[in-house]
């Protein structure tokens, strides 16, 4: 729903030809929303799948912590850093949780997973980082280097389980 709530905000900003204050406000929410729900979808299917798993509830949690504050920056426009930096650490330890959901649809492989165990450093970091208020570039190389890891693992099993398809597609012939 949210996504049809973008377009026609679009649609009518393009129409009518100008953008207001208020106009952005709806369609940043809808944004929002709608980023809301679908990284709500991984902890939703693990409360479902399994009701007893504590990650689901946490990671719901933290997602309406996250929305409440986005909705209240973008509405109630406070001009704080902190409340910036809160928002910004509370959201992205939503989507961490909300990834570790969906890892921990399959029992046991939540404490596993190289991936996990990187996405965790690279959200300590960040979120040091934002608390802190660290500039120096270095710090962010780190970060990016664990977020570059995090990926290289969550990438790696399709790519090497492509790869021996492939093979043995090509040794076939």
């Amino acid at each position: 729903m949210s996504s049809i709530a973008v377009v026609v905000i679009v649609i009518a900003m393009v129409v009518l030809g100008e953008y207001t204050k208020t106009r952005g406000r709806f369609l940043l929410t809808a944004l929002v929303l709608g980023a809301y729900f679908f990284s709500g979808l991984g902890p939703a299917w693990l409360a479902q799948r399994r009701p007893g798993a504590p990650v689901s509830g946490v990671a719901l949690v933290a997602a309406a912590a996250a929305l409440l504050l986005l909705l209240t920056g973008i509405w109630g426009t406070p001009n704080s850093d902190a409340f910036w930096k809160s928002a910004a650490i509370v959201t992205l330890l939503a989507l961490v949780l909300a990834y570790f959901a969906v890892v921990d649809l399959q029992q046991g492989r939540l404490t596993r997973s190289f991936a996990v165990k990187s996405v965790a450093v690279a959200a300590f970091i960040a979120c040091l980082g934002i608390a802190a208020g660290i500039n120096w570039p270095p710090y962010w190389w780190v970060f990016t280097l664990a977020v570059i890891v995090w990926a290289g693992a969550l990438l790696a099993p399709p790519v090497f389980y492509l790869g021996r398809r492939m093979g043995r597609r090509f040794q076939g012939r």
